[in-house]
């Protein structure tokens, strides 16, 4: 149960859960170990059916718990978010971890900057049953600045590195929350439309990826589809793009949906993936590999199943 009246401290920490049990304190802790504690944490019962909410309140008081019926990791920081008071907003999932100074460093460039609507950092991402972290790095993009036409060709913001402003997102709006997965990217991108970005070049923050996660379990259809209404939602919601940026949108949206127009096409689903791929041309009339895939498509259907597997004997 919420306060009647939670107290403002400097930063809110948004922690989506949904049948965690057995991996939440490993992020909580994190949180709690760091060296800036002016903080709240607001975590949120997804409509957990294990122990979740059980160990989420031997954290109490510094945790505050939010239940809601299951409507997914976007719905749920939304919720917090419109509970939450403070003027600055930080997401961790419940797999991830952050290191001990991840809060300090970040806010002191958000205190130092009011034209940073969002800081971000360097990720590790470790994966369940392999031995050896990646170490993301952001090459190439500036530390600082307006860096939309860099992030919608490669995303390099991790949610659980992110520290953004309050006001920058009572002005651009929250997670898209019919978006099964790419909700994030597409408010990263929002924000990146109109406020500068930060980058923290170190190593801020852990991602763990488990077997069960959503981003390893949706459906390659789903998050094709997803990423492509990622970007389109983008396309229509921000018109303070300059040309520059529009470009970057148009080639990234066009690359997007030309993988989701092959995807289709290799499910035999021809008529989908030549409206898909014709929409490619349409966004980028010079994408030769939409071009050739489109003409495949109409090839007679064991015709193009034998290129495909002559393709895959000499790719072996």
């Amino acid at each position: 149960m919420l306060p009647t009246s939670p107290a403002q401290t400097e930063v809110d920490v948004i922690v989506p859960c949904y049948n965690v049990e057995h991996r939440v304190r490993r992020a909580l802790d994190s949180v709690l170990c760091q060296t800036h504690q002016d903080f709240s944490i607001y975590a949120v019962d997804d409509g957990c059916t294990d122990n979740t909410v059980q160990v989420l309140k031997t954290y109490a008081p510094r945790c505050i718990l939010i239940s809601q019926a299951h409507a997914g990791p976007g719905a749920a920081r939304n919720r917090a978010i419109r509970e939450s008071v403070s003027p600055f907003v930080a997401f961790i999932d419940a797999d991830d971890e952050w290191l001990p100074d991840k809060l300090e460093r970040q806010l002191a460039l958000l205190r130092q900057n009011e034209s940073l609507g969002m800081v971000c950092s360097n990720c590790l991402i470790s994966e369940a049953g392999s031995k050896e972290n990646r170490h993301i790095v952001v090459d190439n993009v500036p530390h600082n600045g307006r860096l939309f036409k860099h992030l919608v060709r490669n995303c390099f913001v991790f949610t659980p590195s992110v520290v953004v402003r309050r006001r920058c997102l009572q002005e651009i709006g929250l997670f898209h929350e019919e978006l099964p997965v790419s909700e994030d990217f597409n408010l990263w991108l929002r924000i990146a439309a109109r406020w500068d970005i930060a980058i923290v070049p170190e190593v801020c923050a852990i991602v763990n990826k488990r077997s069960g996660s959503l981003s390893l379990t949706i459906s390659s259809e789903e998050r094709l589809r997803s990423g492509v209404a990622a970007l389109e939602h983008v396309r229509s919601s921000c018109s303070t793009l300059s040309p520059v940026e529009q470009q970057a949108l148009r080639l990234a949206l066009a690359e997007r949906i030309y993988f989701y127009g092959s995807y289709l096409l290799s499910a035999g689903e021809k008529g989908a993936s030549r409206k898909h791929l014709a929409s490619v041309l349409e966004l980028q009339s010079t994408h030769w590999r939409a071009f050739a895939k489109l003409a495949l498509s109409y090839l007679p259907g064991e015709i193009y199943g034998s290129l495909v597997r002559f393709k895959s004997a000499i790719t072996v």
